[in-house]
């Protein structure tokens, strides 16, 4: 470097000059952080502008392998069609997993009666997409649109523990009694019976709000993103709601591309199109695990869904045999089927409620593979080695994985000399026979309709259920007690999950059901992506997901957190 000689006296000056300088920095640096301070703190402000240059403003591309009929929060019906529907819908409340509790989202604060029949319900300061106030004769109406439109009987008897439901729905009356708007921003509520479980069913998306006022599909919602017009028939945009009532969501837009089948996610994924796809292939699922580029990008956890065969308890030759229940029950090698059929993508299922549910029971013995306690069973049962029994009709809606299960369980049953014939249904044919109690042996899969055991419990097992979503007509007296009683129980939620799993116990003794398995997720995230986790729903909170710009050498930047 070419050194300049200066006079002693310039250097004098200069330095002078620089000194002046440098006060003046200080002095207006100090200014400014003192200003900071004193409008909220330096500190996060000096995040949020670290924070901001971090993230990407581009859409966060998301891969959806599946069919979306409807974003109608009364229409969902599938978890895929909730997961988009998410973006848009948000209830009165939401269960926060973490904390294991529910949690205000548009509801501001709720409190029940003493008798606990009535809930009033104080909502927050919200508008719609549409900029329309978020009033409670606003809920009451998107209740009653949802109530009087959905064709899932599933959905419909969440709304039967209000009062005034059953004469609503028969058309005796022209709303639902029970659903009272006190002023704009009150909500009450009355119940038929105190009912523990009612607030965990208001998450469900049929209580998801919108405004029923303009004729949209889909109607202006609340949540933190909002669709925009003009989308291709296999893609969704969503940008971000900015005059969304809580703190703005990081992404500043999602798009939704849908795929018919796993590998044209996962090959645009490959080719880094998505940052996001909910289904990976199974046959891809180790591949992935031992690949270091997609280390800690797999979301490897249980999902709230099971897979099970019923049996059609008001038929032969299931009808008062809970001993041949057991026997098939023991029969099957839930294990075998994960490695050979599944790809590691389930785990075994012991019971009714899946794990990391709450009121699951880490204690259930349940059914483990026994093929010497199946004969026995099958024996005393009067069917030794499978003689007198005629072939039990396996019966699934048509589906490859499906098939290839039923295959599975049929080739053990054939092991102890049980003829079994599988018969495959168009998906809507297969809900008609479900439905009216019509088929031997068939295939449910069950998606927690809220999170909590009593969804899997008195859903699927209370004999008020039989037809709506007891699809084996199963009728115990004994489980209806305890089930009733679980609900009855408002002041102790430990001793109300004490009741679900003695209700689980008898049920899993009584055998109504073949339980094989609880899913797993199987999504895949994109290096720049943070903080996207899924539910035991199998949704995402979309607040907190964070899209970051690539650095220089094409890796992910850093989240606020790690770089402040």
């Amino acid at each position: 470097m070419r050194q300049i000689q200066c006079p002693q006296e310039h250097l004098r000056a200069k330095g002078a000059f620089f000194l002046y300088l440098s006060y003046r920095k200080v002095v207006i640096f100090a200014v400014l952080i003192g200003l900071a301070l004193t409008a909220g703190g330096g500190i996060y402000w000096y995040q949020q502008v670290i924070y901001t240059a971090s993230l990407d403003t581009r859409p966060l591309n998301v891969g959806i392998v599946g069919e979306i009929n409807s974003l109608q929060p009364a229409h969902l019906g599938s978890p895929e069609e909730r997961l988009i529907a998410s973006t848009l819908y948000e209830g009165l409340v939401y269960y926060d997993e973490e904390a294991g509790s529910i949690k205000p989202r548009l509801a501001r604060s709720w409190k029940y009666s003493a008798d606990n029949k009535t809930l009033t319900i104080e909502l927050k300061k919200a508008k719609f997409s549409n900029g329309q106030p978020v009033t409670a004769e606003k809920v009451k109406m998107a209740w009653e649109k949802s109530f009087s439109t959905t064709k899932e009987w599933a959905n419909i008897s969440l709304f039967l523990p209000i009062e005034g439901s059953q004469a609503r729905l028969e058309g005796r009356t022209p709303d639902i009694a029970g659903v009272e708007a006190v002023d704009s921003d009150t909500l009450r509520i009355r119940l038929e019976k105190p009912n523990s479980a009612f607030l965990h069913m208001l998450t469900n998306p049929i209580f998801w709000i919108y405004d029923d006022h303009e004729d949209l599909n889909p109607p202006p919602g609340t949540g933190p993103f909002v669709l925009q017009d003009g989308n291709e028939p296999n893609s969704f945009v969503m940008t971000r709601n900015e005059d969304y009532h809580g703190s703005l969501p990081r992404l500043s837009a999602v798009q939704f591309t849908l795929y018919k089948e796993p590998y044209q996610a996962f090959g645009d994924f490959q080719l880094n199109k998505l940052d996001f796809i909910n289904q990976v292939p199974l046959a891809e699922i180790n591949n992935i695990k031992e690949n270091p580029e997609y280390k800690d990008k797999l979301i490897d956890r249980y999902l709230w869904i099971t897979y099970s065969f019923g049996f059609n308890m008001n038929r032969e030759p299931f009808a008062g045999n809970y001993l041949l229940r057991r026997a098939l029950n023991y029969a099957v090698d839930r294990d075998s089927i994960i490695e050979t059929v599944l790809a590691d993508s389930y785990r075994t299922a012991k019971g009714v409620i899946p794990m990391g549910l709450p009121g699951y029971n880490k204690q259930l013995r349940g059914y483990t593979y026994d093929p010497e306690k199946a004969k026995e069973l099958l024996a005393e049962a009067g069917y030794p080695e499978g003689e007198g029994l005629k072939p039990l009709v396996l019966a699934y809606n048509r589906d490859e994985g499906h098939r290839a299960v039923a295959e599975a369980v049929a080739a053990q049953f054939n092991k102890l000399g049980i003829e079994v014939q599988l018969q495959d249904m168009e998906w809507d044919y297969y809900k008609k026979q479900l439905n009216e109690l019509n088929l031997l042996v068939f295939r449910v899969g069950w998606h927690a309709d809220y999170p909590d055991a009593d969804s899997f419990l008195y859903e699927m097992y209370h004999s008020s259920k039989v037809r709506i979503s007891n699809f084996s007509g199963y009728n115990n007296p004994q489980v209806d007690k305890v089930l009733d009683a679980a609900r009855a129980e408002t002041k102790s939620n430990e001793e109300r999950l004490k009741l679900l799993q003695r209700a689980e116990e008898i049920i899993v003794d009584d055998a109504p059901m073949l339980w094989l398995f609880q899913k797993k997720a199987t999504a895949l995230t994109g290096k720049h992506v943070r903080h996207l986790q899924m539910d035991g729903m199998g949704l995402i909170d979309w607040h907190k997901v964070e899209l970051l710009k690539p650095s220089a050498d094409g890796e992910g930047g850093s989240s606020t957190e790690e770089q402040v």
